[in-house]
């Protein structure tokens, strides 16, 4: 590559680089850096470690020589290069802790700039330390402004860093006990955040344990993927001693592994602070030429190394981090737009305020319809990827058809007070297993009697409760007495379901509110409307339960219908055919084991199986009570679904609280509901401001999130697949290389099949060159790609274009807007679809030519 060449690379490298530097400093200046976390290097060691002496050398400009005090903020350094002049600006970012406005543009408006060498740093820190109260004279502690020096010069790197506050472990007149605790956490809170990278400064002068700043990053970055260290004041250790080879070591990144690695420099010492910044790279140069030294990698020595070393750190760390930053600005500006929205439009007039209410209210409205209905559109019920648990209140319907199938399986487990089962064992944990894990079903524990043992019971209640009925006859009351007794549990059942659909209800109205209002409307909007009226609801909920049970504590069976009397006869029969089949027995029995019955043997079990009056009537009122059983229970659960919960509870949750409701309040209580309390103002104008800032932030950074449309594939045509190229077709076809289409086609021979963006807007691809299009890249390891947006054909298979007539007989064609497919050198003018004609070598057109 010739040097021309070269130089253009480099200065594209330089231009990008610094374009990505100056939107990230933009960033800063706007403050998104206190809403997201941005990617920067930032330099922090212990106090007198040498982190000023390499600022110094990566800018080449002095700082203040007392570091005592200008090290109780974060600097932030900027550099650039230009090529015409020299310019030093120092400015002040107020902190966040500055709540006050006017104090922060007070420090805002600190801005000097100096067209100079950097000789007037200093004193122009001086001032800017003035401006933010911090002086020698006066003990201010420590602050989370930041001071912002920008830097620019000819010999400048492109770099951004942020120097820390020194690391200290023991107290002066200049800084206190408290000092060493905010400079800590000054240091952990830019550490933490995971698009830094950590320039861990660590003197050789000390030994390396008792500096603290690696266990720190350590902790922020375990796997010291984004942790560089630089060991300064290499002098002071004594030629081929333990201590200079322990440091050989670090360098090499052998003793404490670095994916970033390790540097070295050797800056001015306390006799050399005066000599000129060549002079410094020149002394450096020979110290690291002498001894052990050059036996390190020269990308891991010296100033001019580091700077190259730390521009292509940062360049790939923001490169890096790019897509995530902007996925987190776009996240937090629809975080606080959310929130305003939950805030609404100011409102200090009564209009405002009842606007105010209605919009809550048919908000309220619309998604608890929606809720009801089960069309869950609104974002308030998430999306159908949201794979929440059927416990997810927001989904009011399906919960509430839960519930209500929980309710009737304990209805059908536990709705009897005593199950009644036949002669034999009775069932141990066959129920208890059925109903494990379900609700309703937690203090339940099943009661068995056997059906003798009651037919006794009944027997008994027979004769004493005779009356006129006809011998073999049972009172009838009786069968209303022992329904009675077996549906005990309905009422408790029934009760802790309406229960349970009404908390679920109410917790779906608080949902609701939480999400279309403020903490502040929500609070008094329960306290005065929501809680009252759901009091209401399940007032009238226990009224509609004291109304279904009514009947089933005092009233008579009456069934209606066929299939209570069809239960009886089902009854009668199993009954019968059991006790037949125990006193059946056979007379005789053939020699295959089969057994015969004669008339006889079925009249002695018949008669056997007569039982007493009392005995018959017991069994016919259990028959009669457990076929009106099963026809009423599910009679009964229907109607609390439906008379109880749907009447009573969901119907009047649509109007609990409607747009109606606040045009009928009066104007103190609009006022009281809808007043704007001071912190509410405070909290829209805070929010505000940061969505200012973070949709500035977007539009700083439009420039790197262009989102290219896509039309997908194109619609799939019918046409012969293109032949391979014949051996006439000279070899040098093979090197040319693809173009990319502009605003028209561009054909290249050599091809095959393929889809490089939309029309004209699209891509050729060569082969194994893919070629990006403004919207698109077509696929490489392809021949190459025709774009457009009509027409072309291949091997004598005619099909009409977008805008014109058919082609036939050509071997390849491409003409105007068109997508096509060639493959070999001849060619026709194409008529009727084209702006200009295509040749084997060349293809004209609106845009962009090739040539193969």
């Amino acid at each position: 590559m010739s040097h021309a060449m070269e130089d253009n690379a480099l200065h594209q490298l330089q231009q990008e680089q610094s374009k990505l530097l100056d939107k990230v400093d933009e960033l800063r200046t706007i403050g998104v850096g206190s809403l997201v976390e941005l990617p920067q290097l930032i330099v922090c060691g212990n106090q007198s470690s040498g982190k000023s002496s390499v600022l110094e050398a990566i800018s080449r400009v002095r700082f203040p020589a007392k570091s005592n005090v200008c090290t109780r903020f974060a600097t932030e350094v900027i550099l650039r290069r230009n090529a015409s002049f020299s310019k030093i600006k120092v400015s002040i970012e107020p902190g966040p802790s500055r709540t006050d406005e006017d104090e922060r543009r007070r420090l805002r408006s600190f801005a000097y700039e100096d067209l100079s060498n950097g000789n007037d740093l200093p004193p122009l820190i001086e001032k800017a330390k003035e401006h933010m109260g911090i002086t020698e004279s006066v003990n201010a502690g420590f602050s989370d402004d930041v001071l912002k020096v920008e830097i620019s010069g000819p010999d400048k790197p492109e770099l951004t860093l942020v120097d820390l506050p020194g690391l200290y472990y023991s107290t002066s007149q200049e800084q206190d006990s408290r000092g060493i605790l905010i400079v800590r956490k000054l240091t952990e809170r830019y550490m933490n955040n995971p698009r830094s990278i950590i320039l861990a400064v660590i003197s050789a002068k000390t030994d390396y344990h008792l500096q603290e700043v690696l266990n720190i990053a350590e902790r922020f970055d375990p796997k010291r993927e984004r942790t560089l260290g630089i060991i300064t004041q290499p002098d002071i250790l004594e030629a081929n001693s333990e201590e200079e080879d322990t440091y050989l070591h670090f360098i090499k990144n052998e003793k404490i592994h670095l994916d970033l690695g390790w540097h070295v420099l050797r800056n001015r010492s306390f006799e050399t602070r005066a000599i000129s910044d060549d002079a410094r790279d020149e002394m450096e140069k020979a110290f690291f030429n002498q001894g052990r030294w050059p036996s390190l990698s020269r990308e891991c020595v010296g100033i001019e190394s580091l700077r190259r070393r730390l521009s292509s750190i940062l360049l790939k760390l923001i490169r890096r981090n790019l897509p995530g930053l902007i996925t987190d600005i776009q996240g937090k500006v629809s975080d606080r737009q959310q929130r305003l929205s939950k805030l609404g439009p100011p409102r200090s007039t009564l209009q405002q305020q009842r606007g105010y209410l209605l919009n809550i209210s048919s908000n309220f409205e619309r998604i608890t319809l929606q809720a009801l209905n089960g069309m869950y559109a609104d974002e308030f019920f998430g999306g159908l990827d949201d794979t929440g648990s059927i416990e997810d209140f927001r989904r009011l319907r399906a919960v509430i058809r839960q519930l209500n199938e929980y309710f009737a399986d304990a209805m059908a487990i536990r709705g009897y007070r005593r199950k009644i089962v036949d002669r034999g064992p009775l069932p141990s944990m066959g129920d208890l297993q059925v109903a494990f894990g379900k609700p309703y079903m937690d203090d339940w524990k099943p009661e068995y009697v056997e059906r003798r043992s009651i037919e006794a019971e009944i027997s008994k209640q027979a004769r004493h409760n005779r009356g006129i009925e006809l011998p073999g006859n049972a009172n009838q009351l009786l069968v209303g007495s022992l329904f009675r007794d077996q549906s005990k549990p309905w009422e408790s059942l029934a009760k802790g379901h309406l229960i349970k659909a009404w908390e679920s209800a109410r917790y779906f109205a608080f949902l609701v509110l939480q999400h279309i209002t403020d903490d502040h409307t929500y609070s008094l909007l329960v306290g005065s409307i929501i809680d009252a009226e759901f009091e209401k609801l399940k007032q009238a909920l226990l009224d509609k339960l004291d109304e279904l049970t009514a009947y089933t504590k005092r009233g008579h069976p009456l069934p209606v219908g066929k299939s209570f009397l069809s239960q009886i006869q089902k009854a009668r029969s199993k009954r019968q055919l059991e006790s037949l089949g125990a006193n059946l027995q056979a007379s005789r029995q053939d020699e295959k084991g089969e057994k015969y019955f004669s008339m006889k043997d079925l009249e002695q079990a018949t008669s056997s199986t007569e039982a007493s009056r009392d005995e018959f009537a017991a069994a016919e009122i259990i028959d009669q009570m457990e076929a009106y059983y099963e026809t009423a229970i599910v009679t009964f659960v229907d109607n609390v679904a439906t008379l109880g919960i749907e009447n009573c509870l969901l119907d009047p949750l649509q109007r609990i609280f409607t747009s109606q409701v606040v045009n009928n309040m009066d104007d103190n209580q609009i006022r009281e509901l809808a007043m704007e309390p001071p912190h509410i103002h405070e909290e829209r104008q805070r929010l505000g401001r940061e969505l200012d800032k973070l949709q500035a932030g977007l539009r700083a950074l439009s420039v790197f999130n262009a989102q290219k449309p896509s039309l997908g594939n194109p619609p799939l045509l019918t046409a012969k697949a293109a032949e391979p190229r014949p051996p006439s077709v000279p070899d040098s076809a093979k090197a040319s290389p693809a173009a990319s289409g502009n605003l028209s086609n561009t054909v290249v021979s050599e091809q095959k099949s393929g889809f490089g963006g939309f029309g004209g807007f699209g891509a050729t691809s060569s082969d194994k060159m893919p070629v990006r299009g403004l919207f698109g890249a077509s696929p490489s390891e392809q021949k190459s790609v025709s774009s457009g947006l009509g027409a072309s054909s291949s091997d004598k298979m005619p099909f009409s274009g977008l805008f014109g007539a058919s082609l036939s007989e050509q071997k390849s064609v491409s003409g105007g807007f068109g997508t096509g497919t060639s493959t070999s050198i001849s060619t026709k003018p194409m008529t009727g679809t084209s702006t200009g004609t295509s040749t084997t070598v060349q293809q004209s057109g609106m845009g962009s030519t090739s040539k193969r």
